[in-house]
């Protein structure tokens, strides 16, 4: 098992890596939970599992609404 962290370098979120090595996983891909900015892809080699430990220093607003119509 390797414990390991991982910050978004968009929005500063912080997250928490697990890998179990004795285990496949699923392929796939990460994105961040706050600007879904790509932080990892998977191959399905190992079990990943990533949870968020420390909230972004921002959060994106969404896209403002067109109020003139």
């Amino acid at each position: 098992m390797r414990k390991s962290d991982v910050i978004c370098p968009e929005c500063g979120a912080g997250y928490s890596r697990v890998e179990l090595l004795s285990r496949p996983g699923a392929k796939g891909e990460f994105r961040c939970l706050a600007c879904d900015h790509l932080l990892e892809v998977f191959d399905g080699s190992t079990e990943v599992a990533i949870r968020l430990t420390v909230q972004p220093s921002w959060r994106p607003m969404p896209p403002a609404e067109d109020s003139s119509t």
